[in-house]
């Protein structure tokens, strides 16, 4: 064998020892990531369950005490897998929510001050963290003056994002005869942002007036108000959520 010939199998040789190590060391990596890899799936797997049952009750379903136990222990285990992901923390709290709601569990305020806290912190921008909040800190723990900011920074971060636009109205007709000047005028501008918006919104702006007996005064706010919407949101006004 020639001095050229020896050193190609000798090159050859090293290279195909190179190419087996780099393998070996993907290998490892990717079994030393395994266990990582199985809890984020399996926290995954419990934060999806508890979504399911939490839409089944937005959809009018009542919860009953088995499916809030359900939901609560996937969402509490997918929070302690992973008690940094801030869709982890809003599911927890809301499947909470839900059971006090449903008389099935007792307010938590700090725990729910902390999961709340705790979504914005790791996801500073996400609207639905703050409108949620926001929601929670009204009809849970009553308190108005707290909440409030917190849909302003909501509405901030997302000016058209459903979520945040149901919160307002609900928040703020709920709370009407105790609101300012200012946050009456902040629920009208959300409301004509309903009234111009699909029909998903629109029937819940029609829903939450009805239920909170504010129709009346939505409808003398859009009749006076400048400019003019839309004709085609015009009609829908007049001929559906203000029909007489």
């Amino acid at each position: 064998m020639d001095t050229h010939s020896i050193k190609r199998h000798s090159t050859k040789g090293l290279t195909w020892s190179k190419r087996n190590a780099t393998y070996v060391l993907m290998i490892l990596v990717l079994v030393s990531l395994l266990p990582i890899l199985v809890q984020k799936g399996l926290a995954n797997a419990y934060h999806f369950k508890s979504r399911f049952y939490i839409d089944q009750w937005h959809e009018g379903n009542v919860p009953t005490e088995l499916q809030y136990s359900n939901a609560l222990l996937a969402a509490d285990y997918a929070y302690k897998i992973d008690n940094k992901n801030p869709h982890y923390l809003l599911t927890l709290a809301k499947v909470m929510e839900w059971g006090v709601f449903s008389s099935m569990a007792q307010s938590n305020p700090n725990l729910f001050n902390k999961l709340y806290a705790e979504a914005i912190r790791f996801r500073p921008t996400w609207p639905n963290a703050y409108s949620d909040y926001a929601y929670n800190l009204t009809f849970i723990q009553h308190d108005l003056e707290k909440a409030w900011p917190y849909l302003i920074l909501a509405e901030q971060y997302g000016p058209y994002t459903p979520e945040v636009l149901h919160q307002i109205l609900s928040i703020g007709f709920a709370s009407w005869p105790n609101l300012t000047v200012t946050q009456k005028l902040q629920v009208f501008k959300t409301a004509k942002k309903a009234a111009t918006a699909n029909w998903l919104l629109r029937n819940d702006l029609k829903k939450l007036a009805n239920q909170y007996q504010l129709t009346p005064i939505l409808c003398t706010y859009f009749s006076n108000m400048s400019p003019r919407m839309a004709t085609q949101d015009e009609k829908w006004i007049n001929q559906d959520m203000c029909r007489k």
